[in-house]
């Protein structure tokens, strides 16, 4: 859709869309790509001098799925992103543990899994589902003294996160080719499943670590409304603002009745 200067600039004054995240980037470099593109394709007289971007919940780098990106005051929407909802579908790998609880970390432990059937694995799941006190891992965007956990622990400080209480609404195993699994969770505003995978493994008297993760919905955006990265252009990112702020002013009146 072909937008003039003014329209163009009204809209990024309190945009947010969601975009398709890949393994090629950090969710904060993610954000950076995106002001670029939008900066560099805006008329030069409407172009905005300053430009905030925020998103609505990190990803790890190797994660991808539903990234929810707000624009200027847009981002003053985020929190009910950050706080709601979100979907993800995970695979891990039983008999190993790393320091990352995922796969790209340090191998920090090795033990057998030949025990393990895909019953268990959804027995002890169902522990898990509810609110549960959940330790994040070290290397997360979780801040101690306002600087991340993952950063302290780079430089060689000792750090002891806390047990933080979260929520699971659902979490089955849906495929089991050992030493491998798959897993459909559900869960609220900071729930780590690099945690769930790893207390998984210890629950199964063994030990597991995530090798794919992929957020599949987060509020009311599921992937068939986020832009791949063909499609980060400024014209296509207008179009989903205005397609998103549709969706996310249900969601926000839903939520407010839910208040009341």
């Amino acid at each position: 859709m072909l937008l003039g200067g003014r329209e163009t600039a009204s809209i990024l004054r309190r945009g947010i869309f969601g975009v398709n995240k890949t393994k090629d980037f950090t969710s904060a470099e993610l954000l950076n790509n995106l002001k670029r593109i939008i900066l560099m394709d805006s008329p030069d007289e409407f172009r905005p001098v300053a430009m905030k971007l925020g998103h609505g919940g990190t990803l790890d780098k190797s994660a991808v799925g539903v990234l929810i990106v707000g624009v200027n005051w847009g981002c003053k929407k985020l929190p009910l992103l950050l706080h709601g909802a979100k979907n993800y579908i995970v695979v891990g790998q039983l008999g190993i543990a790393t320091d990352t609880y995922n796969e790209c970390g340090r191998i920090t432990d090795e033990r057998p899994y030949s025990h393990v059937t895909e019953e268990d694995i959804n027995a002890v799941l169902k522990q898990f589902v509810g609110d549960i006190w959940q330790t994040a891992p070290l290397y997360s965007a979780l801040k101690v003294n306002g600087q991340r956990m993952s950063d302290l622990v780079k430089e060689g400080v000792d750090v002891q996160p806390r047990d933080r209480l979260v929520r699971c609404y659902s979490a089955e195993c849906t495929d089991f080719s050992p030493p491998f699994f798959t897993a459909h969770v559900r869960c609220g505003g900071g729930f780590y499943v690099r945690s769930l995978v790893h207390d998984l493994g210890i629950a199964l008297n063994t030990c597991a670590h995530v090798r794919q993760l992929q957020r599949t919905q987060q509020g009311p955006f599921t992937l068939p409304d986020c832009l791949n990265e063909n499609e980060w252009t400024l014209s296509n990112i207008l179009d989903s603002i205005m397609y998103c702020q549709l969706k996310f002013s249900q969601f926000e009146k839903n939520a407010r009745e839910k208040r009341a």
